[in-house]
């Protein structure tokens, strides 16, 4: 797997590529006037999250489960001093199914946690990693 990062020239703004060519782009929102994307570290959020919904969601689908709202909340702590790496991320998953159970939700989301999320894989042995889930009938 490839990727590129291009510096826009408008302070901490950047424009990011890989081989799916879709464009994602990236700024210290917190630190530049008219943020275009989110922070580096936002992205490393939201691609945990983006990863083992991934997985759970096609796990729900092989078990012909029907999802009608699907979300995977993050909630995280840093240290204080640098490199300022995740200590703790927490992940809320939260099904809407009319067919679901509680223990094939929690089964997907053991199996991604534990086997199938790369993201999570990758973080682990330096982040402690929590979830909990919600499974909500309509």
């Amino acid at each position: 797997m490839k990727a590129e990062l291009r510096y826009l020239g408008k302070g901490l703004k950047f424009e990011g590529t890989a081989e799916s060519k879709q464009i994602v782009r990236q700024d210290d929102a917190k630190n530049v006037p008219d943020p275009i994307g989110a922070s580096p570290m936002e992205l490393v959020l939201q691609a945990a999250a983006g990863c083992t919904a991934m997985d759970v969601v096609s796990i729900l689908n092989k078990q012909r489960r029907t999802i009608t709202d699907f979300r995977v909340s993050v909630d995280s702590e840093r240290r204080e001093e640098h490199p300022r790496i995740f200590t703790k991320i927490h992940l809320h998953f939260q099904l809407t199914s009319p067919d679901a159970t509680e223990a094939e939700l929690e089964k997907a989301i053991k199996l991604s946690q534990e086997k199938y999320c790369s993201v999570a894989g990758m973080l682990r042995p330096t982040v402690q990693m929590s979830h909990d889930w919600q499974l909500l009938r309509l």
